[in-house]
C-alpha cells in the first residue's frame, strides 16, 4: 500500500473500508501506520476478531480514507480516498485431531 503519499491531513488516521464483493456487507475498522519506511511503502496490521470481524470468506474490495478523526467510521465524514484495491480473507487450516498411536492386535486360535 502506498497511501502516505497522497495524505493531504495532518494528524492523519487511516479508516479502512472493506467492501464483501458477493454478499455487499460492509466492515470498518481504523488502523495505524506501522511501516518503518514510508517513502517506499505503508504497512499495516489487521487481527480478524480484533480490529475487524470479517462474516465471510473471499474477496474483498478495500478502500483506505485519510481523516484527523480517530473514532469516525463513516467514509462520508472522511477527508477523502487514498487508496482502494482488493484483499482475499481466508481461513487457514487448523491442525487435524489425529492420533498416531500403535494399533496392537492380538489374534488367538
Amino acid at each position: 500500500m502506498t497511501v502516505t503519499e497522497l495524505t493531504t491531513v495532518s494528524p492523519v488516521h487511516y479508516l479502512f473500508e472493506f467492501e464483501h464483493q458477493q454478499s455487499f456487507d460492509k466492515e470498518y475498522c481504523i488502523l495505524t501506520n506501522i511501516s518503518t519506511n514510508t517513502e517506499r511503502y505503508d504497512e499495516f496490521s489487521l487481527v480478524d476478531g480484533v480490529d475487524v470481524t470479517f462474516p465471510y470468506d473471499g474477496y474483498y474490495i478495500y478502500r483506505i480514507y485519510q481523516q484527523t478523526s480517530s473514532v469516525n467510521l463513516d467514509p462520508e465524514l472522511s477527508d477523502g480516498l487514498v487508496e482502494e484495491g482488493r484483499a482475499h480473507v481466508f481461513e487457514t487450516d487448523s491442525p487435524s485431531n489425529e492420533y498416531n498411536e500403535q494399533i496392537i492386535v492380538n489374534i488367538y486360535e
